[in-house]
C-alpha cells in the first residue's frame, strides 16, 4: 500500500551513543603500519597477500583463506528458467525469469516480508537549520508504523542541502555499527558516514541504525518490527529475518526523503557496510526505487559468491547469526552446490539500476576475490537489458576503482571497514550514473 506521510514537529531527543573518544577509535585503522603492507606491485590486478593468507589460516584452520583450496563449482544461470527453458529477452526476464529469482531468494535466503496492511507517518524530533556554514537542514526523525491501533517506532537521521539549485539526489545509510544525531555529526562528524562530504557535494542523506528497527542480537526479536507485524506470533521458517527488516527500514527512510520537495528521489542510492551491506543488496533487489546500491566489505550471504566457500561460510554466518536469514538457508551449509542460486543473481535482480562494490585487502573473511567474480557473473543479464557492466575477469588493482557502464568495484588497502577513500571511489561512480 501507498504509505501515508505526516509530519509534525515534538520536542527534541538527545542521542549519545557514539563518544569522540569512539569515533577516534573507528578512524585509527587507517594509521596502523599493516593496513598499508600488500603483496601487491602497482597496477597489477589484485591478489590476496600470502602473509595474510597464511595468518588468517592459521588463525582459523577450518575456513578457507588460499585459491589452491576452494572447491570446484558451477553457478546457477540466471539467463535460464527452473524448468531449463533459456531466457532470451528483457520481455522474458521482466515478466518470469525475474519473479522467479526474487521468490528464491526470499524463500531460500533472506525471508518473505508480511503482506499486512500497516501505515506509516513521520515526526520531526529536532530541528537545525544552520549546519555546516548554513548548508544544510538537518533533522532528527522518528518513523511511526501503525496495524490495527497499535505502533511501532524506530528513529533515523536525515540532512538536506538548503541552496540546491536543482533537486537533490539522496544517500540513504544502513548504519550498523550506532546510531547518529543532528548534534552528533555537526559536533564530531561520524566516522563512517561523511555528511558534510555528501552536503557539500550537493546531495540529501540519511541514516538509520539497523537495532533500532529489528534488535541484532538472536534473541531480540519481540522487540523488533518483525514481532510487531506478526503481532508477537513467532516466525515460520520462511518469513522474513532481521536483513530483510532493516532493508524494509531503509525503504521507509526513503519513503520521507522521497516526500521532500528538495530531494529528486528518482536519483536515490542505498548503502551499507559489513552485514548492512548484505542488507542494501536486498533492500534494492526489494525496492526498485533505488537506482544504485552501495555494497562494502559485504561478503558471505551479501556480494560473495556462497559456492567458493572462501572465508565466512553459510554454515557459519547461520550458525553465529540465526536471526539473519531465513530458517531454509540453514540447509545449505556444508552444501552450497545445492543452492538454487547464487549472489551474482542477487546482482542480476537489481540489473539494469547500478550496482558498487567494495573491498578490502586485507579482510579476506569477506572474500574480495568472490565479491568480485558475482559481479562479474551478472553481466549476461545487463547484457540482456541493454547495459554494460564490468566482464573483465582480472581484478582491478589495488586502489584503482573499475568503472564499466552499470557496475564498478574497488578493492582498498587496509582492514574490513567503511573509510573515507571508500566513499570517494562510490561518489566518483555515482558520478557517472547521475549526470
Amino acid at each position: 500500500m501507498k504509505p501515508f506521510i505526516q509530519p509534525c514537529l515534538v520536542q527534541p531527543i538527545a542521542f549519545t551513543r557514539h563518544s569522540l573518544f569512539a569515533r577516534l577509535i573507528a578512524f585509527a585503522w587507517m594509521f596502523t603500519p599493516l593496513n598499508f603492507l600488500s603483496a601487491q606491485q602497482p597496477g597489477t590486478p589484485w591478489q590476496a597477500n600470502p602473509e595474510q593468507v597464511a595468518k588468517d589460516s592459521k588463525r582459523n584452520p577450518q575456513f578457507i583463506y588460499d585459491e589452491a583450496n576452494v572447491p570446484s563449482f558451477v553457478l546457477p544461470d540466471p539467463l535460464k528458467m527452473t524448468d531449463g527453458s533459456p531466457v532470451t529477452s528483457a520481455q522474458q526476464w521482466n515478466k518470469g525469469r525475474r519473479d522467479e529469482l526474487l521468490e528464491l531468494f526470499r524463500s531460500e535466503v533472506y525471508g518473505h516480508r508480511p503482506e499486512t496492511e500497516y501505515g506509516v507517518r513521520f515526526e520531526i524530533l529536532s530541528e537545525r537549520d544552520d549546519l555546516f556554514a548554513g548548508l544544510a537542514t538537518g533533522r532528527d526523525m522518528q518513523a511511526i508504523i501503525t496495524i490495527d491501533g497499535r505502533s511501532f517506532k524506530f528513529p533515523f537521521t536525515a540532512f538536506i542541502p538548503n541552496s540546491a539549485k536543482r533537486k537533490a539526489p539522496v544517500v540513504v545509510l544502513i548504519n550498523n555499527r550506532h546510531a547518529s544525531s543532528v548534534q552528533t555529526v555537526a559536533d564530531q562528524g561520524d566516522p563512517i558516514w561523511p555528511v558534510q562530504k555528501l552536503i557539500e557535494q550537493g546531495y540529501a542523506t540519511a541514516a538509520f541504525h539497523t537495532s533500532d528497527v529489528d534488535p541484532d542480537r538472536k534473541d531480540g526479536y519481540a522487540n523488533g518490527i518483525r514481532s510487531f507485524f506478526a503481532n508477537g506470533q513467532p516466525p515460520q521458517d520462511d518469513a522474513w529475518r532481521s536483513l530483510s527488516a532493516w532493508g524494509w527500514g531503509g525503504s521507509r527512510v526513503l519513503d520521507y526523503m522521497a516526500s521532500q520537495p528538495e530531494v529528486d528521489s528518482s536519483r536515490a542510492a542505498i548503502a551499507g557496510h559489513s552485514r548492512a551491506g548484505k542488507t542494501a543488496l536486498w533492500a534494492a533487489a526489494e525496492d526498485p526505487r533505488f537506482s544504485i546500491v552501495y555494497s562494502n566489505d559485504s561478503g558471505c550471504g551479501g556480494a560473495a559468491l556462497s559456492r567458493r566457500r572462501f572465508g565466512e561460510t553459510v554454515s557459519r554466518i547461520t550458525t553465529a547469526f540465526p536471526h539473519w536469514f531465513s530458517k531454509n538457508f540453514d540447509a545449505y551449509g556444508e552444501q552450497e552446490g545445492k543452492l538454487p542460486v547464487d549472489q551474482h543473481e542477487l546482482f542480476a535482480l537489481i540489473a539494469p539500476r547500478a550496482v558498487y562494490v567494495a573491498s578490502a585487502d586485507l579482510d579476506l573473511w569477506a572474500d574480495p576475490k568472490g565479491e568480485y567474480a558475482a559481479v562479474v557473473a551478472a553481466a549476461p543479464v545487463y547484457q540482456l537489458l541493454g547495459k554494460t557492466s564490468i566482464t573483465e575477469s582480472q581484478m582491478p588493482a589495488l586502489e584503482t576503482p573499475r568503472y564499466v557502464g552499470k557496475t564498478g568495484y574497488h578493492v582498498r588497502r587496509g582492514a574490513h571497514a567503511l573509510s573515507p577513500l571508500d566513499w570517494q571511489f562510490f561518489l566518483d561512480f555515482a558520478a557517472t550514473q547521475w549526470r
